[in-house]
This record gives C-alpha cells, sequence and structure tokens, in this order.
C-alpha cells in the first residue's frame, strides 16, 4: 500500500480499526454509527468472506452465463443504493456539485482503507459521470467478474448520489482478467454506450430510509452464548488486520450493510432452480471453510467465528440433530420472507466438511419479535 498521503485518509483507517464509528468490541454485533450535517446514522453490519462472493459469482455465471450476471448486478446495484440511502448520503438534492466531489473524496478514502489498497477516481458531477480504479479490490481481483461489489455496489451509490435510476456501471479493465488495475465508469447510459455496448441494466430500485424500527430491531444487545467480539479475536491473533485487510487464514473479508444478503437471494432465487444453486454454491464455501480451518470443535468454532462477524448471538445445540440458534441476527424489511439459503449453506458445508458427512439445513425458524432470531435445523 503506498504511503498514507493526508490526514484525512489516517481518520479514517484509524475508525476501522479503533471502534469509534466502527463498532467491533460488542459480541454479535458490528455497526457502523456516523453524524453527519445533524443526521445520525446507525447500520447494522456483517463482515462477509470474499470467497463467498467469489464463488456465488463464479457458479451463477457458470450457470446463467449474461442472465446471471445481469443478475448479480442489479443485486449490487440495488444493494449499493439502498445502502447510500439508509447511510443518508449527499445527493444532487440536498448538495451543492462541490460538497458531493468533496464526499467522492472522503468515500473513496474509505474504500481505500477497507476494500482496496488504492483508488482513485474522478467524480464529474455536471456529466453524472464518476470513474474510479483500484487496485486489490476484493473478489473481483481474484475471479474477474465483480458483478455485485465493483460494478453493481459502486454504481448503486453513485445512482443515489445523483438521484437518476438510470445511470449504469461496467468495470471495463479487470486485475482478475489481467489488467494492470480494476477500472469502473458508472455515468448515463448514452456515455456508456460509447465505451461499450456489453453492460447492464437496473432501474427497479427501492429507496429505503433508516427508521426507529431498523434502530430498534438491530439495537447491540448483552449476548448470552457468546463473549468475544471481533476485537477480541483481532487481539488474540485469530483475526489479523494488516493494511485495510482484515484475514482469517487465507480467507479476506469485507465489511457490509446487512441488506446486502437479503438482497442477493432475493434477486437469484428468479433465476430457474436459483435457491438449489444458490444454496450449492454457499454450501460449497462453507466446505472450504472447514477444510482451511482444520477446526473440528464446530459447536465453539461456529459462534466464536460468525458472532464475531456480527451474525449475532449464535448457540449450536447437538441433541440427535444438529441445530443452530441465531439470536439479534441482522434484520431488515426483507427478513419475514427470508429462507436464508446463503445462512444454511454456509452451515450446511461447514459442519459437513468437520463432520465428514453430508448434514443439510433445510428447515428454518425466523421469530421477529423485539428483535430477530433465526433458528436453522436439520
Amino acid at each position: 500500500m503506498p504511503a498514507v498521503k493526508d490526514k484525512v485518509v489516517t481518520w479514517w483507517i484509524q475508525n476501522i480499526i479503533v471502534p469509534k464509528q466502527e463498532i467491533i468490541d460488542k459480541p454479535g454485533f458490528v455497526v457502523t454509527t456516523f453524524t453527519e450535517k445533524k443526521f445520525t446514522t446507525y447500520l447494522r453490519e456483517f463482515f462477509i468472506p470474499e470467497k463467498l462472493f467469489e464463488n456465488i459469482e463464479n457458479i451463477i455465471v457458470e450457470k446463467y452465463g449474461k442472465q446471471g450476471k445481469q443478475t448479480l448486478y442489479s443485486a449490487g446495484k440495488k444493494f449499493g443504493y439502498t445502502y447510500a440511502a439508509m447511510s443518508k448520503f449527499t445527493t444532487v438534492k440536498n448538495s451543492s456539485a462541490e460538497e458531493i466531489t468533496k464526499f467522492s473524496y472522503l468515500l473513496v478514502r474509505y474504500i481505500e482503507g477497507t476494500y482496496a489498497q488504492q483508488a482513485e477516481h474522478v467524480a464529474e458531477v455536471e456529466q453524472k459521470r464518476f470513474t474510479i480504479n483500484f487496485d486489490n479490490y476484493i473478489v473481483c481481483r481474484h475471479n474477474g467478474k465483480g458483478h455485485i461489489m465493483t460494478e453493481g455496489g459502486i454504481t448503486g451509490i453513485w445512482s443515489y448520489g445523483m438521484q437518476d435510476n438510470t445511470i449504469e456501471g461496467i468495470q471495463l479493465e479487470c486485475q482478475g482478467r489481467g489488467n494492470r488495475r480494476c477500472f469502473v465508469i458508472c455515468a448515463p447510459e448514452n456515455q456508456i454506450q460509447e465505451k461499450t455496448k456489453d453492460f447492464y441494466r437496473e432501474r427497479n430500485l427501492v429507496e429505503l430510509k433508516p427508521d426507529n424500527v431498523y434502530n430498534k430491531m438491530n439495537e447491540i444487545q448483552k449476548t448470552i452464548y457468546v463473549k468475544n467480539s471481533l476485537k477480541d479475536l483481532l487481539n488474540a491473533g485469530f483475526f489479523t488486520y494488516e493494511r485495510g485487510i482484515l484475514s482469517y487464514k487465507n480467507h479476506r473479508f469485507f465489511h457490509c450493510e446487512s441488506h446486502i444478503l437479503y438482497l442477493l437471494e432475493n434477486e437469484i432465487i428468479k433465476l430457474p432452480d436459483g435457491e438449489n444453486i444458490l444454496f450449492r454454491a454457499c454450501f460449497e464455501y462453507g466446505n472450504i471453510l472447514a477444510k482451511d480451518s482444520n477446526d473440528k470443535e464446530f459447536i465453539k468454532f461456529i459462534p466464536d467465528f460468525f458472532s464475531a462477524l456480527g451474525f449475532g448471538d449464535i448457540l449450536v445445540a447437538e441433541s440427535g440433530k444438529i441445530s443452530i440458534h441465531f439470536r439479534y441476527f441482522p434484520w431488515t424489511i426483507y427478513s419475514k420472507e427470508c429462507k436464508f439459503i446463503i445462512l444454511r449453506g454456509i452451515m450446511s458445508g461447514f459442519i459437513s466438511g468437520v463432520l465428514g458427512r453430508n448434514i443439510v439445513f433445510n428447515k428454518v425458524n425466523v421469530d421477529i419479535g423485539k428483535n430477530l432470531s433465526v433458528t436453522v435445523t436439520e
């Protein structure tokens, strides 16, 4: 990573490492909270395994081709738009071009400190155009795709900032495809068409606003089953954090507001047999994690590991059949209808890998009271 160039970069990195705005010292919870223009924002987050998204993208694209790429892009753009709205990001409706340019600079420094090792951008508000290039950006650096977080997610954020659903984005260069850098352009469709005819569109974007229900359902609670926070496991050396990268062994993680897993499931299950294909992709990731962790004590490992990543207060029970209870799981308006395919797939694959036999969590019980509880059972 290049030397830190200014105090802004230092400030952002310090707020990831030292839990001031990024709260990582509460077991079961990862939360971002910040105040801008007298508005306080509270976001419940996951730390997501990069390999999970790599695997989902690889399998969806292999199975569905262009239709799969469109689905992943749609999920990513919807998430980016939702994330920006929930964060009350600066928009053309409430800010000047100069303020948006300044905000873009801060946002890219944030990306540089957590998602990539270097980022350079140009924000042209009058043209509604945003270009950015990265070094070592999550997911696409390995698989050369990045439809969810690189193309879709960035486009959704810029689309919200411009208050224009018709803005699309395309990754024209990618280190995962052998290029020197990853390069993304987000702009009105006619400008994209000047660069390439091969891009995707998603106009059905919902502007969700943070409200008291979201805040109450995701409020930090005292856990019963787990004792270790992400900060505790960082201090113990279980996880490592270096140059903006959180790792466990050879697994890299990135933090992301919790709507991402819900929106990804919502889009993929629209595909023919999408539910089973998504489950398989997540099962495979769970298997990989089991192999790499080489930890046979799954009853202890799962609560320690996944609660630190923001999955809530976790209890694994084994009485004939195995069940896993997630108390205080991140809640969104999509929780009631969610099948929790990603969660069930990861857990099924992990425990199957540990035990050497096929374990499938095909039952899910969702309890929405003062908070969200999810129980998965064989």
